[in-house]
């Protein structure tokens, strides 16, 4: 009798974590991970020549305003519906700035590893002649 109490209450402990966990991974993208993602998108413009160093800096520059707005309304304990908005609009109009940033045609010029792009089958390691 002892056994199947303490597993039905095992059981339900785990159940219990798993939906509180489910349930917190919808306001995942208003965090860590999408910082994270935003600054290998850039990392990855600038690599490829198709985001210039100016545009970076200034593609950073809006991602540590929006860090700081977050900070900002995280400050008294909890982000209410219209400060959540607040930073979703944001975080969507600089996914917009990086797409156009990257799809403008200012090429960074430097050495021959920014100048020849991405599709290129001279680019040295995404050129076609390397693929199988």
């Amino acid at each position: 009798m002892m056994k199947k109490l303490f597993l039905m209450c095992a059981i339900a402990m785990l159940l219990g974590l798993s939906t509180e966990t489910i349930a917190q991974g919808q306001y995942k993208r208003s965090g860590r991970v999408n910082d994270r993602a935003d600054r290998q998108r850039i990392r990855r413009g600038v690599r490829s020549g198709q985001i210039t160093r100016d545009e970076a800096r200034e593609l950073r520059e809006r991602q540590r305003q929006i860090r700081e707005e977050r900070r900002g309304y995280r400050s008294d304990g909890t982000l209410s519906r219209e400060e959540r908005r607040e930073i979703r609009r944001d975080e969507r109009q600089h996914d917009r700035s990086i797409r156009r940033y990257r799809r403008n045609d200012d090429r960074r010029r430097g050495n021959g590893y920014y100048r020849r792009g991405a599709g290129s089958t001279s680019h040295p390691v995404f050129g076609r002649r390397n693929r199988n």
